[in-house]
């Protein structure tokens, strides 16, 4: 799962980056993009680990990746730019607040460069189709409706309307996933604004979901001694990080939830796209778990965190035995049992 952190330059951005995943940007990467991984900090893990007292505990990670700045009004450049982020699975669009800056504005006008963008591919994608259904080929008929649907995506795009506007179901969108569509993925709005100031109005209205962080300001806070940043961030009136917030909302934008499995050896949460099965999860561990699965022994969180022990989940019997088809839920503790 990756998602992309996105912006015009100067708006902070790779600075965001080094705070949210801790790699220092490589100016050697800034045209072709930089991979780092933030750690997902979550109080369930915590709680386990002290529970458990294993010998290693593993965070749940979600990919990020700095990509090139935008330059406002740079419709020639910025299509190859965004292309780096089309695999992505999510956008962290960053907008900066300094110096008189307008993300409201800024947020138009990046929205407007990504529906350029797809555009071009989608036209690109007609004119192909259009060219192709004119010969006798055994895939006629299915090009024909992919045509019929790149058209009414196309019309969409030009008339300035998002793709969810068209209400299409995941079937039909399966022949456009090769595009990376910009404007149909899901987005995280970051505005990078001094400390303090909130989200403005004019931004709320058009990302009413949208993040305030200082993220310098959080960057050399980070890097303090633990002694010296809590009297720093009491000087300055700073009583919470924005970076937890901005991974999750990241995290949950790609659509994955954590599992756990908790041990003496370790302790550690798992990533699993939303709805994905017990079989599937075995997987993420080993290929083998998957293959000679048997049955998934499966512990809600809330349980244990409201009883305190697994002996005494298991004493109000809330210890479940789960097969192959069981949809795993966001903070299920599980064992997994396999003939291999």
């Amino acid at each position: 799962m990756r998602v992309g952190l996105v912006g015009f330059s100067g708006s902070g951005k790779s600075t965001l980056f080094q705070l949210l995943t801790g790699a220092t940007p490589d100016p050697g990467k800034v045209h072709s993009g930089q991979v780092g991984v933030a750690t997902l900090a979550d109080p369930r893990l915590d709680f386990l680990a002290a529970l458990h007292t294993p010998k290693k505990v593993t965070p749940a990670t979600v990919e990020m990746l700095d990509t090139p700045g935008l330059i406002p009004g740079s419709h020639g450049d910025n299509p190859q730019r965004l292309a780096l982020i089309r695999e992505g699975d999510a956008l962290l669009i960053v907008l900066g607040a300094f110096a008189g800056g307008d993300p409201a504005a800024d947020l138009a006008a990046f929205r407007d460069e990504m529906l350029f963008a797809d555009l071009g591919v989608v036209t690109n994608r007609i004119e192909r189709l259009e060219a192709s259904v004119k010969k006798p080929r055994p895939d006629r008929e299915a090009q024909l409706k992919e045509l019929d649907l790149v058209k009414r995506v196309h019309a969409a795009l030009d008339a300035g309307e998002p793709i969810a506007s068209l209400g299409l179901t995941d079937e039909e969108k399966k022949p456009m996933r090769s595009f990376g569509i910009l404007t149909d993925k899901p987005q995280v709005v970051v505005v990078n604004i001094l400390q303090g100031r909130e989200v403005p109005a004019s931004l709320l209205a058009m990302a009413p979901d949208a993040l305030a962080i200082d993220a310098q300001l959080e960057l050399e806070l980070s890097q303090l001694e633990d002694d010296e940043r809590a009297a720093f961030m009491a000087d300055m009136g700073v009583s919470e990080f924005g970076r937890d917030r901005i991974i999750r909302k990241a995290y949950d934008a790609v659509g994955i939830i954590t599992f756990f499995t908790a041990g003496e050896p370790e302790v550690r949460g798992w990533n699993l796209e939303r709805g994905g099965t017990a079989v599937v999860a075995a997987g993420k561990i080993h290929t083998d778990l998957a293959k000679g699965f048997i049955r998934a022994e499966v512990t809600a969180y809330d349980d244990l965190a409201r009883l305190g022990t697994m002996k005494e989940v298991k004493a109000k019997n809330l210890l479940r035995l789960e097969g192959k088809d069981y949809i795993i839920k966001d903070g299920d503790i599980v064992y997994f049992r396999s003939g291999l």
